[in-house]
C-alpha cells in the first residue's frame, strides 16, 4: 500500500480526533505519523501505538528539547521535532505502512463522521445535489 503525505496525515488525525486526542495535538502527531511514514516506517502504528496522555507528555518532551537546544532525537520524536521546527514535507509516498495499522486508524476515524439519517441531512451534513466547497 501506498499512499501520500497528505493521506496518511488526514486519516491519523481524524483517527487520534476519533480517539479523543484534542484536535491541535492531534494534528501535530499526524503531521509526525507522516513525516516518519514517508521516511520507510509505519509512521501510523507508531502514532497509534501511544495512548493519548503519553502522546501529550511526549509532544511536552520535544517542545522542551526544542527550546533547550538538545541534540535531535530519533524516531518519531524526530519526526515531531521536524513538524514543530517547520522543516519542509517530505515529497517521498509512505509504502511501509501495515494493512493492519492503515485499517485501525480507519477505522477510529469512522468515529468523527455524522451519522447517517434524514435529520443529519436536514441538519446540513453530506453534500447534498451541490457539492462545491
Amino acid at each position: 500500500m501506498s499512499f501520500s503525505f497528505n493521506e496518511v496525515h488526514m486519516t491519523l488525525r481524524k483517527a487520534l480526533v476519533g480517539r479523543q486526542l484534542a484536535f491541535g495535538v492531534a494534528d501535530l502527531w499526524a503531521a509526525a505519523g507522516a513525516r516518519l511514514s514517508a521516511g520507510g516506517q509505519d509512521g501510523v502504528l507508531a502514532v497509534l501505538d501511544r495512548d493519548n496522555d503519553r502522546l501529550v507528555h511526549d509532544l511536552a518532551s520535544v517542545e522542551v528539547a526544542l527550546m533547550a537546544k538538545l541534540p535531535p532525537q530519533q524516531g518519531l520524536e524526530a519526526a515531531l521535532a521536524a513538524e514543530l521546527g517547520g522543516a519542509p514535507f517530505p515529497r517521498d509516498r509512505a509504502s511501509a505502512i501495515s494493512e493492519q495499522s492503515w485499517q485501525a486508524a480507519l477505522d477510529l476515524a469512522q468515529l468523527t463522521y455524522v451519522p447517517e439519517s434524514e435529520e443529519s441531512r436536514l441538519g446540513g451534513a453530506g453534500a447534498g445535489t451541490n457539492d462545491n466547497d
